[in-house]
């Protein structure tokens, strides 16, 4: 357990009535104990691998305190508990090498700005329990290529998966009411997204958009699916970009990335045209102009 000499002192000649809770270290992390609940409140060293346990000294692990691990450039995986209840902002910001994340199926809350900047995060898994993504909590995740949203989620707030680059694929709920100002701004991979008739608000620049340095950037061929008459119609006329009416199954083979090819169509696209083509030249060649023996040209003369 770790006290301040100096704030000891000051107790004893001030007369001061409270004692601030002591700051107290496991290896890799510190913790504080407030009123029987376990509080991380920041890092120690160069941790790498970090499984906090659901309880210590015989109380719940509930919040990861605001800026935990901030800029804690070593850390590559942390297990958080299930008692865990809430995370706050910018808890894990520029946790440069940090690769995958597990969230507590019991979470509550996630404050903004917690895994900005994270540029090797690959996976994340959510929990059906969230039901706010805040302002930038995913932003700048420019490996993420994959995420499945709570099933409870209600609101993606502004900025929060802009700037991941190479996502592809957004897995939306049912519950899912407000998507923010460029919320999916600078995702170039994503060329399809299918919003549920619950969305009644798309914010400004929300998807289909980029830049180049200073310029912006839309992509027309962003495709938005959805119900007819929905909000996801609605912005895709606005910002002239390609509606698909339907339900999500109109998704289930158009894993399109915008920046695949400069057409919109993705490189593997025209790889399976090309086959094609030269599959079918070859049996056209075959029936009408070949020469061989098996030719249908080959028309026997007497």
């Amino acid at each position: 357990m770790k006290r301040s000499i100096l704030l000891a002192a000051a107790l004893i000649f001030t007369g001061a009535p409270e004692t601030p809770p002591a700051t107290n270290e496991i290896s890799g992390y510190e913790y504080t104990v407030i009123d029987g609940e376990v509080t991380v409140v920041g890092f120690t060293g160069e941790p790498v691998y970090i499984d906090i346990p659901g309880f210590i000294e015989g109380c719940p692990v509930t919040e990861i305190r605001d800026n935990a691990f901030y800029n804690c450039h070593s850390l590559k995986s942390i297990k958080l508990p299930d008692t865990v209840l809430k995370i706050g902002h910018h808890s894990f910001y520029a946790c440069y090498e940090l690769e995958s994340v597990i969230l507590p199926d019991g979470l509550e809350e996630i404050g903004m700005g917690c895994f900005c900047g994270c540029g090797e995060l690959s996976y994340v898994e959510l929990p059906d329990t969230l039901k706010v993504l805040p302002d930038s909590c995913f932003r700048a995740c420019a490996s993420l290529t994959a995420v499945t949203l709570p099933q409870e989620l209600e609101t993606i707030e502004k900025l929060c998966f802009s700037g991941c680059r190479e996502l592809r694929s957004v897995e939306t709920g049912d519950s899912l009411a407000d998507i923010g100002e460029r919320a999916f701004y600078m995702c170039g991979g994503l060329g399809y997204v299918y919003i549920p008739p619950s969305v009644k608000n798309i914010g400004t620049e929300a998807l289909g958009y980029d830049c180049d340095g200073n310029m912006l950037i839309k992509h027309t061929e962003m495709i938005i699916a959805g119900a007819e008459g929905s909000a996801a119609e609605r912005y895709a006329e606005e910002n002239g970009m390609v509606f698909a009416a339907g339900d999500r199954s109109v998704g289930a083979f158009a894993e399109i990335g915008i920046n695949d090819d400069p057409s919109g169509i993705p490189a593997a696209a025209w790889w399976g045209l090309a086959v094609f083509a030269a599959t079918g030249a070859a049996v056209l060649w075959w029936v009408f102009g070949g020469s061989g023996e098996g030719s249908l040209n080959d028309d026997k003369k007497d």
